[in-house]
């Protein structure tokens, strides 16, 4: 067993030096998987701009103070805290903040003009129109491939006070662009695999390497501003707890106020003890002021049926037949009346009702003889 775990470190080890040390992942910069983009960054150097890793908050704020893209590859799994600190940061220095595939909460953070507005779930081209001007960045078709998107489907935006929008499908645009702040709806635009269809490559080359200096922000669950995920608490404004809290401070004291009073506890001999005369005629009051007289039918045939099978000595679950056929030989009644008696027939009104118990009581006095 020892050698066959030696022999698998090994084969681990002579892999990773053959391909090369790097972490694969979403939009890894050095990543030549799928997934990964190492393509866009090779290009992108290629062509003269410097493109930098960054792994913590403060690396992307100090690129934006600096005048660099940022590039957020997970706008989704930041914190708060860490939004803030690229809204502040893009707004004192002005340099370029590029989101990919935000959702409602995180664009509520940098943006107003911006925000969700449904979803590209079929593979499809979508086409630059002709208001789209410089946002298509010399793109006239880009590819999204729908539900089996790398963050399943591509996100389209509606924009608002001043926003504007390029690639549009339905109700919302896949890119869409405020004061410095550019949103691309889809993270399979940026992939090894995604790059090369279409005419995706034009777009996110054109949109990365503008200023010449890039910033690739891959959030890291290590930075010491950030946390592994946003939950819904920590999008609320600071308000939002005292207000929380007098609400339900208020909704104490309301309930205090208008709560039923009760008076003194009552002692109460148990258990009670209550005669089964009384149980009859309660449950004959109410079948009588629902004039549910079938439902007494029912009860009083079936009490008799089960008294019968006692006496009979047959099983309480046998079928009206045997039980019928059981009777015969100990009564004068024909087949056709014990059927009639003992069987579901209609009871219409109370004359009907109180014939059935007599005639039942008869039936059973007759057998008893």
């Amino acid at each position: 067993m020892t050698i066959l775990v030696v022999i698998a470190v090994l084969a681990a080890v002579l892999a990773s030096v053959a391909r090369g040390v790097y972490r694969d992942g979403p939009l890894e910069p050095d990543a030549p998987t799928e997934q990964g983009s190492k393509a866009t960054v090779q290009v992108l150097t290629d062509l003269g701009v410097d493109v930098q890793t960054g792994r913590h908050t403060d690396d992307a704020v100090e690129a934006l103070h600096a005048g660099r893209t940022v590039l957020v590859t997970a706008p989704s799994e930041l914190s708060g805290q860490q939004l803030t600190a690229l809204a502040d940061a893009h707004e004192d220095d002005g340099g370029q903040l590029v989101l990919v595939q935000p959702d409602f909460a995180t664009l509520s953070y940098v943006t107003t003009g911006i925000s969700p507005t449904g979803s590209v779930r079929s593979a499809t081209d979508l086409t630059a129109g002709p208001g789209c001007g410089d946002l298509a960045h010399g793109a006239r078709q880009v590819h999204v491939p729908g539900a089996e998107g790398l963050r399943e489907p591509a996100s389209v935006y509606r924009t608002a006070d001043g926003a504007e929008g390029c690639f549009d499908s339905g109700d919302g645009s896949l890119v869409a662009a405020e004061d410095g702040i550019i949103v691309l709806g889809s993270a399979d635009l940026l992939t090894n695999a995604g790059i090369a269809e279409a005419e995706n490559s034009a777009l996110v080359l054109n949109v990365l390497g503008e200023s010449g200096e890039l910033t690739w922000y891959v959030p890291s669950a290590g930075d010491p501003m950030g946390s592994s995920g946003q939950s819904l608490v920590g999008y609320l404004p600071d308000w939002a707890g005292p207000v929380a809290l007098w609400i339900l401070t208020a909704g104490v004291i309301a309930v205090v106020a208008l709560g039923r009073r009760f008076g003194p506890v009552v002692v109460e001999p148990l258990p009670v003890t209550v005669r089964p005369q009384e149980l009859v005629l309660g449950r004959a009051r109410l079948l009588q002021r629902s004039d549910a007289r079938d439902a007494a039918a029912i009860s009083l045939r079936s009490a008799t049926s089960t008294r019968l099978a006692d006496r009979l000595g047959l099983r309480h679950e046998s079928a009206l037949d045997g039980l019928l056929a059981a009777l015969a030989p100990h009564t004068d009644r024909s087949p056709e009346q014990l059927r009639t008696l003992l069987g579901p027939t209609p009871v219409t009104t109370d004359e009907d009702l109180v014939r059935l118990a007599q005639d039942l009581d008869r039936l059973e006095k007759e057998i008893d003889r």
